[in-house]
């Protein structure tokens, strides 16, 4: 399917996501009235490619019906978030891109944050595609589909225990605990811990969690607040499947992204 060229105006909320400088992501949530059946809900997974290295990029687009979208690398190479608005098949977003988990030694993002608009057309239930053009000067495109994962209904007990990214001596490098309830907190590689940290159901018949929580690492004079989306699917890998934790956040200058497997 190749991306129609869709100029429909994005709505005044997105317009201003480019002169953001808020530590919170605020851009607004659009008011959709379409069914979320009729929207290109779910967990859906594919690549992105950019006019710049890296050139293709293996991933996970994880797309709530509220109209929050984020597409994250599945080695951590990018993350881009945002929202998105649909007319009729077309869908027209606005993101940030960023370069998860990478910081400098003054605690700030290696590259800044770099806005971007998207254009494609989606099939619910099925795909989606479309280009991008970003404020810095790159482009690429998004080629994703349907994983039918996504309609595993979620719930918060299934997030209960300790999930964990394991560096190349299988020791925990990254470590985030669950609890009853949907509250939650972590340790990463550089030591920064996660707090103040809760996850939520967005509608059950959809596995997918939206993520409110602070990081806290050595040298911040105060916690920077994230904002993101969560799934939990299954992967195979080396003869085995193991269930798999997608936890990403992002604000106006920095975002997070890990690939957890559940240790309980």
């Amino acid at each position: 399917m190749k991306p129609a060229v869709l100029l429909f105006p994005l709505l005044a909320a997105l317009a201003t996501v480019a002169g953001c400088t808020s530590q919170v992501d605020d851009i607004q949530v659009p008011d959709l009235s379409l069914p979320s059946d009729a929207l290109p809900v779910g967990v859906f997974v594919g690549r992105t490619t950019f006019q710049s290295a890296p050139t293709e990029v293996v991933g996970t687009a994880l797309i709530e019906p509220n109209g929050r979208m984020i597409v994250v690398g599945d080695q951590a190479e990018f993350l881009a978030s945002g929202m998105y608005e649909t007319v009729g098949s077309g869908i027209n977003a606005k993101l940030r891109f960023h370069l998860p988990n990478l910081r400098g030694a003054d605690g700030q993002p290696l590259k800044p944050v770099a806005a971007g608009d998207l254009i494609g057309t989606f099939l619910p239930k099925d795909s989606f595609t479309g280009t991008f053009v970003r404020d810095d000067g790159d482009a690429g495109s998004m080629n994703f589909v349907y994983d039918v994962q996504s309609e595993t209904p979620a719930a918060l007990p299934l997030l209960v225990g300790t999930w964990a990214m394991p560096d190349a001596f299988g020791d925990s490098a990254v470590s985030f605990t669950f609890v009853n309830g949907g509250g939650f907190s972590g340790l990463d590689a550089n030591g920064c811990r996660y707090i103040d940290a809760e996850a939520f159901v967005i509608d059950p018949r959809y596995n997918l969690y939206r993520l409110n929580f602070s990081r806290s690492c050595v040298g911040d004079v105060n916690a920077v607040i994230f904002t993101g989306l969560m799934t939990i699917v299954e992967r195979s890998s080396g003869g085995r499947t193991f269930k798999r934790m997608i936890l990403t956040g992002s604000n106006g200058t920095a975002a997070v992204s890990f690939q957890l497997t559940g240790q309980n």
